[in-house]
């Protein structure tokens, strides 16, 4: 009871492991104790080194005065390897008043000297209690940040792969056939998000995600976050196709549920890629290689898809790692070249303008389509040099035409996320007009809605700034994107292109002529022109000027050609 009633006297008690007597002033220091009237220090030690202690005994009287000092000699007390190399322990203990110290120190005059090494030991042993308390959390914050994403609270990259691995190793040394299905998941157009609200929001969004994600999942799976917007799941039981199946339709349907934030709707959708253990692989490695593979093809062909890992994707691979291969040569190598599709006047039925097409010769491939090298461009980085090409290559060729007397010639040319988004875009339109010498009117630069709303406030700047240049800005397949009318309104453009998925069914009574009506006549609400893509029928004309359409293009009117030849249908057009 006495021991209990002592400890309880305790105000607060510091340590320190000393082997230079100048750590006492920084000790005195940090814990404030040099005004304290009520100290105790224990010096533990085990060695007969008197001078060294007693410059310590000084040091401590310097600092302390009115600290009441005790040696307890190690062999008294439990033994310490930081003690016994060469250094002294010194525990110090702070109390209200002196009557408390004078109660622990009748304990060491009387046969009760026991107690008292109870009560230092304790003090000795909790301090170590602390310390060792304080190395695991540490340890398991350094094991949190290694194997854990600090975001969402998932198991990160190297987590699961030692999780995939285990079931591997521990699978293969089975004679029973088991299967593993690894799932990679990829949200679509995620940087839109990052880019319009910020990181910050992004990151709470794919913390909702994956809230999401996990509550769907059955027994015994696994869910990482992979890096950035990729997450990969592991499922380890009922591992059959239809039911990875029927699970990555259920993901993607819940992916594609609006997330809120701050009182907005954001709507993503997802990629999956699966591989299964042992048929698509038997290493980690494989697996993961080959899920990729599915999910980026499944990205490709739109997103929101969910693709099961083939031997043929690996083909598809190969032929696209190819293709970067020769599009890496293919400007020093002229292979491309340009094709120009007119667009007509509906009011007049006559040639007003074209749009400049980019084409792709290859010696080996032959005629590549833009569908399958723009992508691929647009992934490594290419298109900054490529698109550039483009532009100059068109606005040289109209500057042509209007020295030959088509000067009401307009040249529209299609511009790619990454181009706008590149600050040094507006230099290189500048530049390019500059050299070429075409008067920036009668330049249109088209770009999509996704491209817009990628970053809504930087494209309305560079809008602006190309309408003061006095190049023309049009969205191209309007109707297919992910805007809101409400940015319409705001936005600086000249001219609204019509889909062609619109115009190809367009004909009386049909929910096509409905949408088209209303997207033309949102048009001249908002004082803009309309150009109709994709006519293919002497019926579509005829309802496009019943509509009140502006312009249009299309295998009706004419196909894309080269230079030559729409210089050759110009001429036909001017001798009429």
């Amino acid at each position: 009871m006495r021991e209990k009633r002592v400890v309880n006297l305790v105000l607060r008690t510091y340590s320190l492991i000393c082997g230079n007597s100048n750590e006492i002033n920084e000790f005195v220091e940090q814990h404030h104790l040099s005004a304290e009237k009520h100290v105790l220090l224990q010096m533990f030690t085990c060695f007969a080194d008197e001078q060294f202690i007693q410059d310590i005994r000084n040091k401590i009287i310097e600092q302390i005065p009115q600290a009441i000092i005790m040696n307890m000699p190690i062999d008294k007390v439990q033994k310490n390897e930081a003690v016994i190399a060469n250094n002294v322990m010194i525990t110090c203990t702070v109390f209200s008043n002196v009557s408390q110290i004078s109660t622990i120190l009748s304990l060491s005059e009387k046969d009760e000297m026991n107690s008292f090494l109870t009560l230092s030991n304790s003090i000795y042993k909790s301090l170590h209690d602390i310390e060792a308390f304080y190395e695991k959390k540490a340890e398991e914050k350094v094991a949190c940040i290694a194997y854990f994403d600090a975001e969402t609270g998932l198991p990160n990259r190297l987590h699961f792969t030692n999780q995939v691995e285990d079931f591997v190793q521990r699978f293969s040394k089975k004679k029973k056939h088991h299967k593993l299905a690894v799932l990679f998941i990829d949200l679509d157009r995620f940087k839109m998000i990052n880019d319009t609200v910020g990181h910050y929001a992004g990151d709470i969004i794919l913390k909702q995600l994956a809230k999401r994600i996990q509550g769907l999942l059955p027994k015994k799976s696994f869910l990482a976050r992979f890096s950035g917007d990729k997450f990969t799941i592991l499922i380890t039981e009922d591992v059959e196709v239809e039911k990875i199946a029927d699970l990555g339709q259920t993901l993607l349907h819940d992916i594609a549920r609006p997330i809120m934030y701050e009182a907005r709707e954001f709507f993503l959708t997802g990629s999956i890629g699966v591989s299964f253990y042992p048929n698509d692989g038997i290493t980690t490695e494989l697996l993961f290689k080959h899920a990729d593979t599915a999910m980026n093809l499944a990205k490709q062909q739109g997103g929101n898809k969910m693709k099961f890992y083939s031997t043929e994707m690996n083909q598809q691979v190969l032929y696209r790692l190819e293709l970067e291969g020769y599009l890496r040569k293919a400007l020093e190598k002229n292979e491309f070249h340009i094709c120009f599709q007119p667009l007509i006047d509906l009011s007049s039925g006559e040639v007003y303008g074209s749009e400049a097409l980019i084409r792709w010769e290859h010696p080996k491939l032959g005629l590549v389509s833009p569908g399958e090298f723009i992508p691929l461009a647009e992934e490594t980085g290419l298109i900054h040099e490529i698109g550039k090409w483009v532009l100059k290559e068109a606005c040289q060729e109209n500057k042509k035409w209007h020295d030959m007397g088509y000067d009401y010639l307009t040249i529209s040319v299609n511009v790619s996320a990454d181009q706008f988004q590149q600050i040094s875009f507006i230099d290189v339109v500048k530049e390019v007009l500059d050299e070429t010498g075409l008067p920036p009117q009668f330049l249109t630069l088209e770009l999509t809605e996704g491209v817009m709303l990628r970053n809504i406030s930087h494209s309305v700047i560079v809008m602006k700034e190309l309408q003061k240049l006095g190049v023309k800005v049009s969205i191209d397949d309007f109707g297919t994107g992910y805007s809101s009318l409400s940015y319409l309104k705001d936005l600086p453009i000249n001219t609204l292109k019509i889909d062609r998925s619109f115009i190809n069914n367009l004909k009386v009574n049909t929910t096509d002529i409905a949408i088209v009506k209303a997207i033309i006549t949102m048009g001249h609400g908002l004082a803009v022109k309309v150009v109709a893509e994709g006519v293919e029928t002497d019926e579509q004309i005829e309802l496009l000027k019943e509509l009140q359409c502006h312009y249009a293009q299309g295998f009706y009117i004419d196909r894309p050609m080269k230079s030559e030849e729409f210089e050759k249908g110009l001429a036909k057009l001017k001798a009429l």
